[in-house]
């Protein structure tokens, strides 16, 4: 019931709020024709510039010119939009739109940037010109290699050994042969190892610049366990083109210009269990695989061989046996932790499923379940830490921005968790749920006493004991596991770690527990207990923030301004309802964007 000071007050108001509410302005009517469309032959240019890089020519100029009718000249306007889609151009322009929209970069190990060990191989380098075996291959650790001995015939002490030499089909270089020399012909696949154990001789040994095989181990099949890389070089070259080094930088916007170039849903960037990569990259997730100790790729004797793989590839290395064309994979296939879903059949959408919880079970996860840019060694490379990671992943494909809080706010004082108290509590409530998802990926310094190495902890042969959890990180003498910082970064009981201390004393991996518990929301969406990355690819897609996200970047590129999301909702949902509709295609959309009056307009 009011208080009679409250009801005559409203009727005092009461007249005033009439008076303003015939003073609002009516409802705006249609939004008046633009009055800077540009001409047909801008126009013209304007597509070529955008799909091809370069300005048309005279000829197509010429042509527009001289069509005798608006209806022609439109109809030639449509067909240099339809010609230049399906031109190689445009996949180029995407991967360019990638490495824009992604901004991933280079892939790096460790603190050490002069030393590259981020292939997991034994190094080869090559033996001189005017050495007995001029040009052929030799492990770099090799017994007899120190002042290249084993290329002269000569063993470690410089006294005469003739040294075995081997003729092998490289997988860096299919339908060629080159000659090793030395412990890299051996054709064992394992060695004696200490106390009575046998050494795998497809995990490789870190070292100062150069990793190596165990000793008295080769290469393995078409010197799969190697890599031609050594020293100093191994480290620059990341630089050039065709460098092992830059291919997983180039891998996040390569699958996009694949997604654009073969009409797949835009959204397997982050839900798909498939990539594109030449040897060189496709060499990564086998030797991944490999330092995991799963065996199943040594199988696989076709993923090197370019001319046996029939699927999809981009279109500027048509050649079959090209080594460098960036052809499509399921993960997979190549590295066994990396979870197709599938039956590894390539494949995408929201129905692929895993659910683990190292709260109930002490049981270790088959893998880590793919998911396109997500679970690349790229980006989490790039981004080392599981906040970092979920801030830019957020930015990249929600277009979340994490700015300062507003000057005067307030926050329940800071106790032990940024997600609940503190300044920082502005950010890490969004940060906090999306960081549970990038926990598993970190780098390992007892691989190498000079380089870490990557891994997914709990997963493969590295289980997480007590030992890890106590222990101290980056190496040291007295221990080189990664487990300090998680002590420290996984706190029980808080938003990124909810777990308690007994479920830790029970099981230490459950401080790696990499699913968003239902009874959080992310952008809106609650989950549905998909582990790993897939799983917020998956809140991703569901919360319509990507396709939002997606349809925002698209648009700013391909017409060439930003679209404001709250002055422009309207419109921008019709984009998004527009992009759905196409199947999450790019190139219809695009052609659906050139065919608006919007780019049309001088902007």
């Amino acid at each position: 019931m009011r208080s009679p000071r409250l009801w005559f007050a409203l009727l005092a108001l009461t007249p005033t709020l009439a008076a303003a509410q015939q003073q609002c302005p009516a409802p705006p009517g249609p939004r008046p024709a633009p009055t800077d469309l540009v001409s047909d032959t801008r126009l013209l240019r304007r597509i070529a510039l955008t799909l091809e890089g370069t300005t048309p020519d005279v000829a197509e100029l010429e042509a527009l010119i001289s069509a005798p009718t608006p209806e022609a000249r439109q109809a030639l306007l449509s067909s240099a939009i339809d010609r230049r889609l399906q031109a190689p151009a445009f996949y180029e322009q995407m991967v360019r739109f990638g490495h824009e929209w992604m901004r991933v970069g280079s892939y790096t190990k460790g603190a050490q940037g002069d030393a590259y060990q981020g292939d997991m191989s034994g190094h080869l380098s090559r033996c001189g010109a005017g050495t007995t075996h001029a040009g052929a291959f030799f492990i770099n650790d090799d017994p007899d290699a120190p002042m290249s001995n084993v290329c002269k015939d000569l063993d470690r002490a410089g006294a005469a050994k003739a040294q075995p030499t081997l003729q092998v089909e490289p997988w860096w270089a299919p339908g060629t042969t080159v000659t090793v020399v030395g412990a890299a012909t051996s054709t064992a696949t394992t060695v004696p190892g200490p106390m009575n154990t046998n050494r795998d001789c497809g995990r490789a040994n870190g070292g100062y610049y150069d990793p190596s095989v165990p000793a008295g181990c080769g290469c393995g099949p078409n010197l799969t366990w190697c890599a031609p890389l050594s020293g100093l070089s191994a480290g620059s070259l990341h630089d050039l083109k065709n460098a092992q080094r830059r291919h997983p930088f180039e891998e996040p916007a390569r699958l996009l210009g694949h997604l654009a170039w073969h009409d797949r849903d835009l959204s397997d960037l982050v839900l798909g269990n498939y990539s594109v990569g030449t040897n060189w990259l496709r060499h990564l997730y086998i030797r991944h695989g490999r330092q995991h100790g799963s065996t199943a790729a040594d199988a696989n004797t076709t993923w090197w061989q370019p001319g046996a793989d029939p699927g999809p590839r981009d279109p500027l290395h048509p050649n079959a046996n090209d080594p460098l064309a960036w052809r499509e994979f399921v993960v997979e296939t190549l590295n066994p932790f990396f979870l197709s879903l599938t039956n590894q059949q390539p494949g995408g959408g929201l129905g692929r499923t895993y659910q683990y919880d190292p709260r109930t079970t002490a049981e270790p996860p088959l893998g880590l379940p793919s998911a396109g840019v997500l679970t690349m060694m790229g980006p989490n490379s790039t981004w080392p830490r599981e906040r970092v990671r979920a801030a830019r992943f957020l930015e990249v494909f929600a277009c979340s921005a994490f700015s300062p809080p507003a000057a005067g706010s307030t926050f329940p004082p800071y106790v032990s968790d940024p997600a609940t108290g503190g300044t920082c509590l502005h950010c890490h409530t969004t940060l906090d749920p999306a960081a549970i998802f990038f926990k598993r990926w970190d780098f390992d310094p007892g691989a190498s006493y000079y380089v870490p190495w990557p891994f997914l902890g709990g997963v493969g042969r590295y289980r997480i004991t007590p030992a890890w959890i106590s222990g101290r990180y980056p190496h040291s003498a007295a221990d080189n596991s990664p487990g300090f910082r998680w002590r420290n970064a996984f706190v029980p009981d808080t938003v990124m770690t909810p777990v308690t201390p007994a479920q830790v004393a029970a099981n230490p991996e459950a401080l790696l527990l990499d699913t968003m518990p239902q009874s959080y929301s992310l952008l809106g969406d609650p989950g549905d207990g998909t582990m790993g990355p897939l799983g917020f690819g998956k809140v991703l897609v569901r919360s319509g923030a990507f396709d939002k996200c997606a349809v925002r970047k698209l648009y700013a590129h391909f017409v060439g301004r930003e679209l404001h999301p709250a002055d422009e909702g309207p419109y921008l949902d019709a984009l998004v309802k527009q992009f759905v509709a196409d199947g999450r295609k790019v190139r219809p959309f695009v052609r659906h964007l050139m065919t608006q009056v919007e780019f049309r307009r001088g902007l």
